[in-house]
C-alpha cells in the first residue's frame, strides 16, 4: 500500500510539472511552430469604426486564430497589432538602450484568451491614432478619418514565457477610423464640497477624481482636495447634468447616511445609488477620496484625512 501512495504521488508531481514554462530540466511547453491568423469576411469592405457615443454598442470586430501548437493545454494570451506598413518593424535602439526610431506598429490595449479575438472600436481607433502620431486630446485638429489598409498580425504568447511568443500571419483590413486617446477617467464630487452658492450642483465638474496615468481603465479614482468642517456630506457621479443616473452613494436610496472616520480613515462599500456619506467627524482640512469602481456590484471607497507636511 505504502509503495502504491508513493507512485501515485510521483504521478501527481509529473502532472503538476508539465504545466508552464519550466527551467531546462523540467517538461516544458513545446517552442510553437504553427499560429494562423485567419482572414475575416470583412476583409473586403471598408469598416466603419463606430464609438459608442455615437451607436449603442460600438462596433466591435471580431478576429479568428488557430492556437499555436504548444503541445500542452495551456491559456493562450492573443495580443493584436497593427500598422500602416504591411512589414512589422520593432523600435531601434542605440546601445545604451535609448530609442533611435520607435516601432511602426501598436499593440491594442486589451489582450484576449479566447481564439476568436473581440477587439473593440475604441481600442482600434487609439491605436490608429496613434499611428498617425495623435495621444493627446488636442491633437484632434490633426486627425485624418480617410479610410485607409491597415495591417494586423496577432502575438501569441503564455505570460511569463518568452520562448512562447510566435507571431502570425499579416492580413489586411481597409478601415476608417475616429478620434479616440486613451486618457485618464474621472468622475465627479458633487456636494457641500462643490455648491455653488450654497447648492449642490449636478454641472459643476470642478471636484473631480481621476484614474492614474499609469492605470488608464482601471476604474480606480482618486483625488485630494481641501473639505471645510461644514462640507461633510457628497456622493459621487460618473457624468454630470442628470441628478437621476450615474451616481455612486452609499446606497440607493437618496438620503445621507452618517459616517466616522477612524484614525482618520473610513473604508466602506458603494452602490449605483443617491445615498451620501456625511462624515460626522469631519474638523476640515485635506481629504484624499479613493473610488474603485473595477468591479460591477462590488465597489468600494475610501476616505482619508491628510496631515500637512511639517
Amino acid at each position: 500500500m505504502k509503495k502504491l501512495s508513493f507512485i501515485m504521488l510521483l504521478s501527481v508531481l509529473s502532472a503538476l510539472f508539465m504545466t508552464g514554462c519550466k527551467s531546462d530540466t523540467e517538461p516544458k511547453l513545446d517552442r510553437p511552430t504553427e499560429f494562423v491568423l485567419n482572414t475575416p469576411p470583412m476583409a473586403n469592405q471598408t469598416i466603419i469604426l463606430q464609438s459608442k457615443d455615437d451607436s449603442d454598442e460600438g462596433t466591435d470586430l471580431y478576429l479568428t486564430v488557430s492556437q499555436p501548437n504548444y503541445g500542452l493545454g495551456v491559456v493562450t494570451h492573443y495580443e493584436v497589432q497593427v500598422s500602416y506598413d504591411k512589414d512589422f518593424k520593432d523600435a531601434e535602439l542605440d546601445a545604451d538602450g535609448k530609442e533611435i526610431t520607435p516601432a511602426n506598429y501598436r499593440s491594442l490595449y486589451t489582450v484576449d484568451t479566447q481564439a476568436k479575438i473581440q477587439i473593440s472600436s475604441f481600442d482600434m481607433a487609439v491605436a490608429i491614432c496613434s499611428l498617425q502620431g495623435l495621444t493627446e486630446k488636442e491633437d484632434e485638429p490633426l486627425f485624418d478619418p480617410t479610410p485607409r489598409p491597415v495591417y494586423v498580425r496577432v502575438k501569441a504568447f503564455i505570460p511569463h514565457c518568452a520562448y512562447s511568443e510566435i507571431y502570425s500571419n499579416v492580413i489586411s483590413l481597409t478601415i476608417q477610423p475616429y478620434f479616440a486617446v486613451r486618457v485618464p477617467g474621472v468622475i465627479y464630487v458633487v456636494g457641500d464640497i462643490s455648491a455653488v452658492n450654497g447648492n449642490w450642483d449636478i454641472n459643476n465638474g470642478a471636484i473631480y477624481l481621476s484614474e492614474p496615468e499609469n492605470g488608464i481603465g482601471s476604474k480606480i479614482y482618486t483625488g485630494i482636495y481641501e473639505m471645510a468642517a461644514d462640507q461633510k456630506t457628497f456622493r459621487f457621479y460618473t457624468a454630470l447634468g442628470d441628478w437621476e443616473n450615474n451616481s455612486i452613494g452609499y446606497q440607493v436610496e437618496d438620503k445621507a447616511t452618517d459616517i466616522q472616520l477612524e484614525d482618520g480613515v473610513y473604508e466602506g462599500n458603494a452602490v449605483s445609488g443617491k445615498g451620501s456619506w456625511t462624515i460626522t467627524n469631519w474638523e476640515g482640512g485635506k481629504i484624499k477620496f479613493t473610488v474603485n469602481l473595477a468591479q460591477e456590484g462590488s465597489y468600494s471607497v475610501i476616505f482619508e484625512k491628510v496631515e500637512d507636511e511639517d
